[in-house]
């Protein structure tokens, strides 16, 4: 694959456990992440968690759930079809 962009972590895990963040970026330095263990353990979303020399980013990004159902919800309640866009 040549190495990724980004690894992005996100939900009530990704956002909420450092641990299991840190866990799973453990030997992944062949795909140029290099996680920042201090704002691993201090970051909450949204942030950027890899050292700046780091080829790729290491995000947290939240979720923001509430926010598609009720785009979802005024699209029913409107008669309008959603998109993911708007």
């Amino acid at each position: 694959m040549g190495g990724i962009d980004a690894l992005i972590f996100t939900a009530g895990i990704g956002e909420h456990a450092s641990a299991v963040r840190q866990s799973i970026c453990a030997g992944l330095d062949c795909l140029g992440l290099e996680l920042d263990a201090a704002a691993n353990a201090s970051r909450r979303p949204d942030a950027d968690i890899a050292i700046e020399a780091s080829r790729a980013r290491i995000l947290i990004v939240a979720t923001r759930e509430d926010v598609t159902m009720l785009r979802e919800v005024v699209a029913v309640l409107g008669g309008q079809e959603s998109s993911p866009t708007s």
